[in-house]
């Protein structure tokens, strides 16, 4: 961590999600980024990255040996400079499902014809992941959970220690297997719980434990009402093709798969004792804000506030900000039809409270994510405040 003008400087990470595509949307994100650390753009400049899963579309760096040297090249090299000065240590990533899949299957029909999936990854193999833990750029985590401390501030005694949970392959395993990543995690927590002087504790994972993106639900546009609709992916009466793919793959929040692992992950949660005020995840490929102080009431040290930076690459639709507990970065323009702006967050530790922005790389400044707000402050009891100035 640096010191500007003799100023000690607060903790500033950025956290970007779903990068794994190459393009317009990526290039500009990542151009944005860079101009952030070298100081050319006055966003400020920041100590540490996170990469939030899903880091290489379609399947990982499952591909063949000869094209992986080229395919870290078009996605990571765009970040060059900001690896290249923060080093390996400060740069961070977690797997994320597309990480894990083995190969595409292109072409699939179902029921003699009636469905149809052009493009179906399929599969499960670690070979990617462990492709990923040996790029230079960053730290990489998978299958078992880690995490980081960081100062606060140079000299500081207080710090902010981030947990890095494999979300990905539960999902893709049955529960019985989940055992030892989920004692890992209970033995971390308890190790750490008493340690002195940790101010802040963030969950970082691909999967997201709430949303209201697409893997929530959030999909249909009602061209009469100019709004985004909620359509369920789990009964095959009303969406058959949501179905279908989540009977495959469950990626999404209302399979029972998917809240099988959250309600395991609560439970070591609520056993170890420890607050978390930030759930920091991707998946859904937007921006979200999401403030649920009523939910989780059994689990006393689970976050309340749930951040999803999934926009780094790709972008779709998600539900219209409900303020003051929903806030989203979805376009009202009907053309866009609640399409996600594109972009990324940033995290700055003013020691008892946290600040979080989000920045469009394509346009080039802070999201506003509804009711005009441009900026979420919380405090070190995880509650989302109102302002800049309460609490």
């Amino acid at each position: 961590m640096a010191e500007d003008s003799g100023v000690a400087r607060p903790l500033t990470i950025i956290a970007i999600g779903d990068a794994g595509e190459s393009g317009r949307v990526l290039k500009s994100n990542a151009s944005y980024i860079t101009d952030m650390y070298t100081g050319a753009h006055d966003g400020g400049k920041f100590d540490a990255m996170i990469f939030l899963g899903d880091n290489f579309y379609n399947t990982g760096l499952n591909i063949p040996a000869d094209d992986v040297e080229g395919e870290i090249k078009s996605i990571l090299g765009r970040f060059k400079t900001p690896f290249e000065g923060l080093g390996r240590r400060n740069v961070h990533a977690i797997t994320g499902n597309h990480d894990y899949y083995a190969r595409n299957v292109v072409d699939v029909s179902f029921f003699f014809g009636l469905i149809d999936i052009e493009t179906a990854p399929v599969g499960l193999t670690s070979k990617g992941n462990r492709r990923e833990a040996d790029i230079v750029y960053w730290t990489y985590y998978y299958s078992m959970p880690a995490d980081a401390f960081y100062q606060l501030s140079p000299g500081s005694r207080d710090s902010v220690q981030f947990i890095f949970v494999d979300s990905a392959l539960p999902l893709r395993t049955p529960p019985q297997s989940w055992s030892l990543a989920l004692d890992s995690l209970r033995t971390l927590l308890a190790a750490t719980r008493g340690r002195p002087g940790i101010m802040w504790r963030i969950l970082v994972m691909h999967h997201p434990i709430y949303s209201v993106g697409q893997h929530g639900g959030y999909t249909e546009w009602n061209d009469e009402t100019k709004t985004i609709e909620y359509l369920t992916t789990c009964d095959k009466d009303s969406n058959a093709v949501g179905w279908l793919k989540n009977w495959f793959d469950p990626e999404d929040l209302c399979t029972e798969k998917y809240q099988q692992y959250l309600d395991s992950l609560r439970s070591v949660i609520t056993a170890s004792q420890v607050r978390i005020q930030l759930a920091l995840t991707g998946h859904d490929h937007s921006l979200q804000v999401l403030y649920y102080p009523d939910r989780d009431a059994d689990c006393v040290g689970c976050p309340k506030v749930h951040v999803i930076s999934g926009a780094g690459s790709i972008a779709t639709r998600v539900k219209f900000p409900s303020p003051p507990f929903e806030f989203t970065s979805a376009q009202r323009n009907p053309k866009e039809e609640g399409e996600s702006l594109s972009g990324f967050a940033q995290l700055r530790f003013e020691h008892e409270r946290l600040r979080i922005v989000f920045y469009d790389g394509c346009r080039g400044e802070l999201i506003d994510m509804g009711d005009g707000r441009k900026e979420f402050w919380i405090d070190v009891t995880g509650k989302l405040l109102n302002g800049s100035t309460d609490g």
